[in-house]
C-alpha cells in the first residue's frame, strides 16, 4: 500500500510518496532531501534561475535530476516530444537529417536554454534530432506540465521567447556559414561556439563526429583540425579537443561567430 503525505516547504509544496511501513518521518526526509537537491541545481540553468517564486514552485516538484551522457537522444524526428530537458552542464546538439541518415548540426544549447522547445509551441513532434554532444547533467520535466505553465505567460514565457530568438540567430547564421565559408573558418566557429555554450575549453569529440556536425568529409575536417593544431590554436588527442589559444582561433573564425556571440551577450547579459 502506498501512502501520500504533503510536506510544506517554505518555498514550495512537495508530494512525497513512500511505503507505508517506513512511516511519515522517512517521507518528510525524502521530500526535504529532494527539494534541497533541486534547490541547489536550479540556479545552474539560466531559464529556471530567472523564474519568480510562484512559477518555480509550480514546476520544481516535477523536475527530475538526470544524467545526460554523450550521445543520449533527447528526441527523435517524427516521435512525440514527451519531456523537456534543462541542461545544467554539458552540450545539446540539434541536427537536421536526410533520408539516408546524413546529418548537419544547426544549433547547440547549453545551460542557457533547454531541449524540447517545439513541444511548448504546440507541436508534439519535430523534424530534427536532438542529442547530447557533450556529457552533463540536467533536469527533466514532462512537456505537458511545462506547457501548462508556459501558456500562463510571465517570466517563463519571455525567457522561452528569448531562448528561441537566440536559436533562430544561431541557426540562420549556420546556413550562411555552411554555404559561404571555408572549412577552417567553420571549424573554428564551431569549436568556439561549443566552448561558449558548454562553458569549457575542452571538448570530447572525434573527427568523425566533427565531420558530421560540419557536413564535411572526414578527411577534410582532419586536414583543417591539423592546421589549427600546428598553429597552436588547439590540442587534439584521442577524441579530446582543447582550445589552447582562443584569441588566435577567433581570428581564424568567420564573422558568423562574432555575430552570434554578440546576440547571446546582448540577450543573456
Amino acid at each position: 500500500m502506498i501512502s501520500v503525505i504533503e510536506y510544506i516547504h517554505p518555498r514550495t509544496t512537495w508530494d512525497c510518496r513512500f511505503q507505508a511501513d517506513h512511516g511519515a518521518g522517512k517521507g518528510i526526509k525524502l521530500a526535504t532531501e529532494r527539494w534541497q537537491a533541486i534547490e541547489q541545481q536550479v540556479p545552474q540553468n539560466l531559464i529556471l534561475s530567472k523564474l519568480p517564486e510562484n512559477q518555480l514552485s509550480a514546476l520544481a516538484k516535477f523536475l527530475i535530476p538526470v544524467d545526460l551522457p554523450i550521445g543520449m537522444r533527447l528526441s527523435e524526428p517524427h516521435h512525440p516530444i514527451e519531456h523537456a530537458y534543462f541542461p545544467l552542464t554539458g552540450l545539446v546538439s540539434t541536427d537536421t537529417l536526410t533520408a539516408s541518415g546524413e546529418s548537419v548540426e544547426v544549433g547547440v544549447v547549453g545551460r542557457e536554454g533547454f531541449a524540447g522547445a517545439y513541444g511548448l509551441l504546440g507541436h508534439p513532434q519535430m523534424q530534427h534530432s536532438v542529442q547530447m554532444q557533450g556529457s552533463g547533467t540536467g533536469l527533466r520535466i514532462r512537456m505537458s506540465i511545462l506547457r501548462e505553465e508556459f501558456l500562463k505567460g510571465g517570466i517563463l514565457a519571455q525567457s522561452v521567447y528569448d531562448f528561441l530568438y537566440l536559436q533562430m540567430v544561431q541557426m540562420s547564421q549556420s546556413v550562411l556559414c555552411n554555404r559561404l565559408h571555408s572549412v577552417d573558418a567553420r571549424l573554428a566557429r564551431w569549436l568556439l561556439t561549443s566552448a561558449d555554450r558548454s562553458e569549457s575549453e575542452q571538448l570530447m569529440l572525434t573527427q568523425e563526429f566533427l565531420a558530421q556536425m560540419l557536413g564535411s568529409r572526414r578527411s577534410t575536417v582532419t586536414v583543417a583540425a591539423g592546421d589549427l593544431q600546428r598553429q597552436g590554436m588547439i590540442d587534439y588527442k584521442r577524441g579530446k579537443i582543447r582550445i589552447s589559444n582562443r584569441a588566435a582561433l577567433e581570428a581564424v573564425s568567420c564573422e558568423c561567430y562574432s555575430i552570434v556571440k554578440a546576440a547571446y551577450d546582448r540577450v543573456l547579459g
